[in-house]
This record gives C-alpha cells, structure tokens and sequence, in this order.
C-alpha cells in the first residue's frame, strides 16, 4: 500500500467537527443580535399601538367665533422607535352655541391638506368637500371629516390628536 504524504496534513474528523459546530454558534449568535435590535428599533414600532396621545391647550372657548371655522395647529410627539420626533398638524373647530366639535385637517381620501372655502370645507387635492358638520358633500372621499376627541377644562379646549386610516369607508385609528 503506497503512503500518502499528504495524510499527516489533514485535521483530525474530531477536530473539523468541533470548528463547524463553532462557526455555527458564532454565526447564530450574531444573527439573535442583529435581528433582535432590527426587532426592537425597526419592525416593532410598525406594529405597537401609539398610546392615546396627550391632551393639547387650543386656547379659551371663547377665542372660537360662533359659525367661523377656526384652523389651529397642534404639535405632537412621535415614536419611531429609534428616535422620537415632533410634528406639526392642522385641525378645525367649529363652535355652535355650546357645542364645538374638532375635525382633523387631513382629507380622509389620501391625507391631503383640508382647508376653508365659503364656510365649507374643501381638499384642493382631489376636490372632496364637507359642510360644517363635517359631512361629505362632494368629492372621491370615501367619508366625512374625522373627528378628534376633546374636551372643555375650566374654559379652556382641549384635544388629543389622533391619525386615521385613508382611502376606507370607515374610521380606523392608526394612533
């Protein structure tokens, strides 16, 4: 039997076992880290419900004329998961004797800016249109404004800021 030369070269069967079930482990490893942080800051706050919001001052009831619709802009905070941000957004308020009711200013067919014409509301974008009860009067928009929850502290307006769903029939809060 010729004898190979090459034969005391080769690593033991045990010892190339050993090194593939540690290349394994490392690279598992490695993969949990890096998948838990792309979990945690990048894909998990796609997925958590944004907490209710914080209440914002609008100003004394009344500061809002009765019949006008008043345009006001909220500042509010933003969790993105790898920094917190904040932004300004638009709403309305229309005061009727002791009833005022808040609408948010972004159109509800695909988040265009709403804004005022001969006391109705219009979205310059795509030409939806609301009368003052935030009811659709015209348009693609697939519903009436969106409403914001508020309340009357002492005599001071109150709202907490919510985003909602575009394109669909029905109001769905996204945060």
């Amino acid at each position: 039997m010729p004898h190979d030369p090459d034969a005391a070269n080769v690593p033991a069967p045990e010892r190339r076992t050993f090194l593939g079930i540690a290349a394994g482990i490392i690279t598992v490893g490695i993969g949990g880290v890096v998948g838990t942080a792309i979990g945690q800051f990048a894909i998990q706050p796609a997925f958590s419900k944004a907490g209710g919001g914080e209440w914002t001052d609008l100003g004394p009831v009344s500061a809002f004329e009765e019949g006008k619709l008043t345009k006001k802009s909220v500042t509010i905070s933003q969790d993105a998961g790898w920094g917190k941000f904040q932004a300004e957004r638009s709403i309305w308020i229309v005061r009727k004797g002791d009833t005022l009711t808040v609408f948010s200013g972004v159109c509800p067919h695909l988040g265009c800016s709403v804004n005022a014409a001969d006391e109705n509301f219009v979205c310059a974008c795509h030409g939806s249109e609301w009368d003052q009860e935030g009811k659709r009067t015209g348009g693609p928009t697939p519903r009436g404004l969106d409403t914001l929850e508020h309340r009357v502290e002492g005599d001071v307006l109150q709202v907490r800021y919510q985003s909602f769903k575009q394109g669909v029939a029905d109001k769905e809060v996204l945060s």
